[in-house]
């Protein structure tokens, strides 16, 4: 018995405790199913003309991370939340129908509980199971497949997505209570495809799942596998593309820190974006006439070298101000192509720090050329915008819906702020697609196994922040 089984078998022998004599019986029209269906919980053996709340016992789910920087792994705490307040009849009886809510997928138990304590128990399982939101597209746009009832169980805490017995990519629905998100490319030829969600802790599709897996099929008797339709476009797809970006704000845990303690304020609008924003720096309470110092950080260093990555002035960047009689001024700037994550921007007088603020780097795509050409045409990919943090600073390329490898998002070279890489055109004539998903670097926890593998629901679970993927459209050619 692991600690939390344990943990739970105390609760129930301290809640039958509480209950004393006064212990009923809670049975359910059905003992497991998904999220979504009706359930009907039938109570009986109780007080007559008593009021009873029924409450449904589940977790609450996060990533535990570390300054904004280091994730360690997805956690879980009890939550508890009201199913409903019923009155018992003459009988001691009640009757409650209630749709079973977006939640994990695992064990829950309700109870029956008064004043005096649990008067009754049941447990209900909650089983993961996926939809697809259609089953036709044009080519170059996505099936959209949601899951429920995902984890947190270590053995379904992520489940996996192919494309013609292709492996994708990855969904947990760590952070939105089980229910994950993934958006599928529909890659050529134009004909029929399959969409297909595994389930294996380590990451990458377990392929007995329904056949010899101890944890039954996936998806129950719900469907998991889809057969698709691509078709041909009616017109020519974008050439690249950034998902929507979100307002943000930077991590002040990420700022160095200042040489003095002053009244003196830094502050940038907006305060996030991609590179080629224009943004404005504020600075008030300055030495009156004082020539302030504006300096641009940029995250260096190399982990996988044992290099500690440290903010450091990237120069050229931000100008030398002189604030006026009020000790205020103002200056406007263009973002600059830079690694993501924060981007600290501190000021100086005489040579000290006196004021910081920070601008939220976003992604965007610097370079993708050429666009199109026969097999074997290097490709040149310039992103910025990819951070140095371990939940953003291996973006994986897919191509095609299969995953060719990652790149870094950090260097120890002030003169390389953005990620780069050539790829080989490959595949028959016509488009072919590019897609950059977020990943997580490194895990402090050795399971489940996240690290390094797209990540499908980075909108809706990546740790710390929703990032945004890059998609780019490639065309072959004839010779």
């Amino acid at each position: 018995m692991d600690e939390s089984d344990f943990s739970s078998e105390l609760q129930d022998r301290l809640d039958d405790r509480r209950a004393g004599s006064s212990k009923g019986t809670l049975a359910l029209s059905e003992q497991e199913g998904y999220v979504g269906d009706e359930l009907t919980l039938l109570g009986r053996n109780l007080s007559a003309d008593e009021q009873y709340d029924l409450v449904w016992h589940t977790s609450d789910g996060r990533w535990a991370v570390i300054e904004a920087n280091r994730v360690v792994g997805p956690q879980y705490s009890p939550r508890t939340e009201p199913i409903a307040t019923v009155r018992t009849d003459e009988s001691g009886e009640f009757d409650e129908t209630w749709t079973i809510p977006e939640d994990y997928g695992g064990s829950h138990k309700i109870t029956v509980e008064n004043d005096e304590g649990v008067a009754a128990r049941a447990e209900f399982e909650v089983r993961p199971w996926f939809e697809l939101d259609r089953t036709q597209t044009e080519l170059g746009e996505a099936f959209v497949v949601r899951g429920y009832g995902i984890g947190p169980s270590l053995e379904s805490n992520n489940f996996q997505i192919a494309w013609d017995n292709q492996f994708v990519g990855f969904i947990t629905g760590v952070i939105n209570r089980g229910t994950a998100t993934a958006r599928i490319r529909a890659v050529g030829p134009p004909g029929e495809h399959v969409i297909q969600v595994w389930r294996n802790y380590r990451g990458v599709p377990f392929v007995a799942n329904n056949t010899q897996s101890p944890l039954g099929s996936v998806g129950g008797d719900r469907a998991n596998a889809w057969t698709v339709e691509v078709t041909e476009p009616d017109s020519s797809p974008p050439t690249m593309w950034v998902d929507e970006l979100f307002e943000e704000q930077p991590f002040e845990a990420h700022y160095p820190e200042l040489d003095a303690d002053t009244e003196a304020e830094l502050e940038i609008a907006p305060q996030c974006g991609p590179a080629g924003t224009q943004a404005i720096i504020t600075g008030r309470n300055f030495p009156p006439n004082a020539a302030v110092d504006l300096k641009w950080y940029q995250h260096v260093g190399e982990g996988i070298r044992g290099l500690e990555v440290t903010p450091t002035v990237r120069p050229g960047i931000l100008p030398t101000v002189t604030a006026d009689a009020d000790g205020r001024f103002q200056v406007e700037f263009e973002i600059p192509p830079a690694e993501g994550s924060t981007r600290p921007i501190l000021a100086e007088v005489d040579g000290r720090s006196v004021a910081a603020t920070g601008f939220m780097m976003q992604p965007s795509i610097e370079t993708f050329e050429p666009t199109s050409g026969p097999v074997g045409t290097e490709i040149e990919i310039e992103l910025s915008g990819i951070g140095w943090t371990a939940y953003e600073s291996a973006p994986f390329f897919v191509y095609d819906n299969a995953p060719l490898g990652y790149a870094c998002g950090t260097s120890e070279d002030l003169r390389s702020p953005t990620v780069r890489t050539v790829l080989q055109a490959t595949g028959e004539p016509g488009y072919h697609f590019i897609d950059v998903y977020p990943s997580i670097f490194e895990m402090e926890d050795d399971e489940p196994e996240f690290e390094i593998r797209p990540h499908l629901s980075y909108l809706d679970n990546h740790p710390v922040r929703p990032l945004p993927a890059c998609h780019m459209v490639f065309e072959v050619t004839e010779e």
